[in-house]
């Protein structure tokens, strides 16, 4: 960003009142030609091309500066330099600038280079032919064709382009065979020019120039007034010479300055710059008026007396180019005031009378300002002047050394003598017509009626008084420095630093009603209990305030610290009303003309005049603010977004493709509002993530985290007074995918990590499945060794027991009631014996085996009794029970039907299963006597292990056993078992597909 520097123009700048007619210049000085200018300049230091010859503003705002160095453009921080095309040298030499209103910029070169134009971001060439030494000047008509005007000896000092071709005037077109400056077009379209000799002109619609008879010098400028007026300015005055088409006689107009370059700006003021004598403004040129005239050169704030460029943007600026840099003169509200000397050996004392004439003293010198006028010195004998303050019968009090003073309308009314030894800080008359001067060194004293007096109840030892105010309702109040006196009755009020909360006393500020005091801390009012502190941290313009006064439109004006604020007293009150309260307000400061901080004194720092100027003091001069003369710049930016950046030494345009792996932006963007651009504001946002807007100063955003993807950035940005864009500036970026971050690569990460997971959930079905066929393996050796013991055993025994009973049945063949016992339990017998077997049988070969059906053969075993046992019950849908726990379930489930049928003393016994989605369960419920609490307790009666037994049985298989029981009303058995082990495992069948596949690859 380029540094600034800025000069105020003030009244030691030279100033001339020119006479019409005048043949020289006389002295104007103290005239505040320029008063009300703020002059800014780029040096070649902070960036600014040097030997500068043309300026002009294109359409997007941008300023565009051309000379030796070549060209460039500038947005009121950055000089950007825009080099050459590549077919064209490395240096180009830029003679003439224009803007054309199609948004392209008109180049006219030097060194017989012709004219190139910027058009879409880029440079090219525009094939002028016959290029001349030198271009001289270029204007767009009213149609947008493009006039040069060429310097050298040729015939052909005129081209036009229009309509995509050249067109060359010679002396055919009634032109001189000289060089031609200055194209001019005025309002009703003619176009005028000057030549070496002369003035010519081309009405609108005409195929030739004719000369207006009027004769000239070279390089003569021409410029229109608002009014129509054609100017010509020569070697040594400036001239009207035609008003529309009306040639007006000769006259010998005002004497100027040599000028080269001449303009109107938009309030009528007359502009030139010179080869060598820098730059002049005159004020009020017109044929019969008094014509002002100053002279801006380096002894007054230039960088270079030689000056080649003068242009007025689009805010009024007034910008100057010339050999060391780029000036620009901005219009402010601030102006010093003329005549009054700054830096007093003491300070500055600021008073106004009941006609609202304002009042201005140093320490030697008395000042009056008329309404709408200038300061004018009093005529009158004065010593020491130490303090000024308003009189209830009119005119000030000048408290000076020795005496006081009642001056009216610059007259001396009354002196009253007073001691030479006595030093006032300030002074103040109260409603009783009592004049109170606090003295640092002999304390508070008071004139009434005509004598000087110390007051007899304060003791300035113990009590210093510092300054004094009067209020709204005529009584003075009075600030104390160190311990404050306590008074009864006393005819003031008192204040001291310590007793209010604003953190000091810089400031006793009466306005309306209430006595405000402003310290560090920010702005109180300590005469008003209850009310708040406005706070510096919340209000920064309320710290240290100096001085604070209120004007008939009910404007706040006040000094201080944040320099001169402006703000409504109804923003105030509310303020104090409603504390924290957002405040509206307008600050004032060195960009705005303000040429000093605020004085530190006592007494009024800052009033109101009756003309509505606001008056004010700073630690150097006297300086005023018009309310009516403030400008409002109503014309809100352009934005333009510049480009990205990734890293060091990268940049990419609109619309760019930004590396992969790029996870960093930096997006460069400007505002072209000129005037103050060091106030312009931004807002911006990134479409990602809903963003919300965020609000910068700076003109670089940074975004961190990105990731592939297409990204919209906006922008808005607001002037100096808070004009915002009305449309956002939009630029687009894609940061590229890495290999990594593809749409591909994820998928073909997923289905790896599928992969992945199925060798690893493979291996464990491996592992597991190897784990399970061990086991089973060692169950059905088990199972052989029991069945070959039991058939050995067991079952030969039982059958040949059976043999032997037949035996005795067979004996007892003719005995009825014998084979009526051993029949039947010879064929029970016989059916054991079968089933014992088809268990020998079971534990050798492993089968599919239903839940279902065994249970319902264990419930219809026939030593329950009939009726017993009601049918199963099955909750919700059946799904397939894993095998390895249905001996389990059925050994639990039929140990406690036993229990039912025979303890429970129960008439009825339920069965029933739930197929649940997480749980296995199981119940037997019967409606018998129940079991004691004592029993539950214990878990089984001593010597029997049933309920024990089955706790145990169904914990080793990862379920739990629960009973619901009370003496009297039955019991409830229940078994649960955890899905993932009661059920078999449930295939799709893409998965059932996938295993006979797997398998069957295997298996090869």
């Amino acid at each position: 960003m380029a540094a600034l520097l800025a000069v105020m123009v003030g009244p030691a700048s030279i100033g001339q009142t020119l006479p019409a007619g005048s043949s020289s210049p006389r002295d104007a000085a103290g005239s505040g030609a320029l008063h009300g200018f703020k002059l800014r300049h780029w040096s070649l230091e902070e960036g600014a091309p040097s030997r500068i010859n043309a300026i002009t503003q294109s359409r997007d705002g941008f300023l565009w500066i051309g000379g030796v160095d070549g060209l460039v453009r500038f947005d009121g921080i950055t000089f950007e330099r825009i080099g050459p095309p590549p077919t064209s040298p490395n240096r180009i030499v830029v003679a003439r600038l224009l803007s054309a209103r199609d948004g392209a910029v008109w180049i006219g070169l030097a060194r017989r280079k012709g004219v190139m134009v910027w058009r879409n971001g880029r440079l090219e060439d525009a094939q002028m032919p016959n290029p001349s030494r030198e271009v001289n000047d270029i204007a767009q008509g009213p149609d947008g064709a493009i006039w040069v005007t060429r310097g050298g000896r040729g015939t052909l000092s005129l081209a036009r382009f229009a309509n995509g071709r050249w067109t060359e005037f010679d002396t055919s077109s009634g032109l001189p065979a000289e060089p031609a400056w200055n194209p001019l077009f005025a309002r009703d379209g003619t176009l005028w020019l000057t030549t070496e000799s002369g003035v010519y002109r081309r009405n609108l619609g005409a195929s030739r120039f004719e000369t207006t008879g009027i004769v000239t010098v070279p390089r003569a400028t021409l410029a229109e007034a608002a009014d129509g007026t054609i100017w010509l300015t020569e070697k040594s005055r400036t001239r009207p010479i035609a008003k529309g088409a009306t040639i007006l006689p000769a006259q010998s107009g005002f004497a100027t300055p040599f000028a080269i370059r001449t303009l109107f700006d938009r309030h009528g003021a007359f502009w030139g710059a010179t080869w060598s004598d820098g730059a002049f403004r005159v004020d009020h040129l017109a044929p019969g008026k008094t014509a002002q005239m100053l002279r801006l050169d380096t002894g007054n704030g230039l960088l270079s007396d030689p000056v080649r460029a003068l242009f007025e943007d689009r805010e009024g600026n007034i910008w100057i180019g010339g050999e060391m840099g780029l000036n620009m003169l901005r219009r402010v509200p601030i102006a010093q005031a003329a005549g009054i000397p700054a830096d007093p050996a003491t300070n500055h004392m600021l008073a106004v009378d009941r006609s609202g004439e304002v009042y201005v003293a140093d320490d030697h010198a008395l000042f009056r300002i008329p309404l709408n006028g200038d300061p004018v010195r009093v005529g009158m004998p004065t010593r020491l002047i130490e303090a000024i303050c308003a009189a209830n019968s009119g005119g000030i009090w000048v408290i000076e050394r020795g005496s006081a003073v009642h001056v009216r309308e610059a007259r001396v009314i009354r002196r009253f003598a007073m001691p030479t030894s006595f030093a006032a800080n300030s002074c103040g008359e109260d409603e009783q017509g009592r004049l109170w001067l606090p003295s640092l060194q002999r304390g508070l004293w008071l004139l009434q009626r005509g004598t000087a007096m110390a007051y007899p109840q304060i003791d300035g030892a113990k009590a210093i008084p510092g300054n004094v105010a009067v209020q709204e309702n005529g009584r003075a109040a009075i600030h104390f420095r160190g311990k404050p006196p306590h008074l009864k009755d006393s005819p003031f009020d008192v204040l001291a630093d310590g007793d209010v909360p604003s953190g000091g006393i810089d400031g006793l500020l009466p306005l309306g009603d209430a006595l405000y005091t402003s310290g560090n801390l920010g702005l109180a009012a300590p005469m008003r209990p209850g009310t708040p502190l406005l706070s510096a941290t919340r209000y920064p313009w309320a710290s240290s305030l100096n001085g604070m006064v209120q004007t008939q439109s009910g404007d706040i004006w006040a000094i201080g610290d944040a320099g001169l604020v402006r703000l409504k007293s109804s923003a105030l009150r509310h303020a104090i009303a409603h504390p924290g309260a957002e405040v509206a307000y307008r600050q004032f400061d060195f960009r705005d003309g303000l040429a000093s901080f605020a004085q530190k004194s006592a007494g009024a720092q800052i009033v109101a005049g009756g003309d509505g100027r606001i008056w004010f003091a700073t630690r150097s001069n006297v300086s005023s603010i018009d309310p009516r003369m403030i400008l409002t710049n109503d014309r809100p930016p352009d934005v333009i977004v510049r480009g990205f950046r990734t890293g060091p030494g990268t940049f990419y345009s609109q619309g760019a493709r930004l590396p992969a792996g790029t996870t960093r932006v930096e997006v460069d963007y400007t505002a072209t509002s000129l005037s103050v651009p060091e106030r312009v504001r931004f807002r911006y946002r990134l479409d990602r993530d809903g963003a919300g807007w965020i609000s910068s100063g700076l003109r670089t955003a940074a975004f961190d985290g990105l990731g592939p993807g297409r990204y919209r950035f906006e922008l808005l940005a607001a002037n100096e007074d808070g004009v915002w864009s009305s449309q956002p500036a939009v630029a687009e970026f894609t940061i590229a995918s890495a290999f990594h971050q593809t749409w591909w690569f994820r998928i073909a990460v997923v289905l790896a990590a599928g992969a992945m997971l199925y060798g690893i959930y493979e291996m464990r079905l491996r592992q597991v499945s190897a784990r399970i066929r061990s086991r089973m393996a060692a169950r059905n050796s088990e199972r052989e060794r029991i069945a070959r013991e039991l058939h050995d055993t067991m079952i030969q025994g039982v059958q040949g027991l059976i043999l032997r009973f037949q035996a005795v049945a067979d004996r007892f063949a003719h005995d009825p009631e014998a084979q009526a016992v051993l029949q039947p339990a010879l064929e029970r017998a016989e059916e054991m014996l079968v089933e014992g077997r088809e268990r020998v049988t079971g534990l050798r070969n492993e089968r599919t085996r239903n839940l279902h059906r065994e249970l319902n053969r264990l419930m219809k075993n026939e030593i329950y009794p009939a009726g017993l046992i009601a049918p199963l019950v099955v909750q919700r849908t059946p799904r397939p029970i894993s095998e390895s726990m249905i001996d389990d379930l059925l050994s639990v489930i039929g140990e406690a039907l036993n229990n039912a049928a025979c303890h429970s003393g129960a008439s009825r016994v339920d069965v029933g299963v739930r197929y649940g989605r997480w749980e296995f369960s199981a119940y037997v419920r019967d409606n018998g006597i129940g079991i004691s609490n004592d029993m539950l307790a214990k878990g089984s009666p001593k010597g029997h292990f049933g309920l024990l037994g089955m706790r145990e049985r169904m914990f080793s298989i990862g379920g739990k056993l629960s009973i619901e029981s009370a003496e009297g009303f039955g019991t409830t058995i229940r078994m649960t078992l955890p899905a993932k082990i009661a059920y078999k495992p449930k295939q799709s069948r893409l998965m059932q597909r996938a295993m006979a596949l797997w398998r069957a690859v295997r298996g090869n």
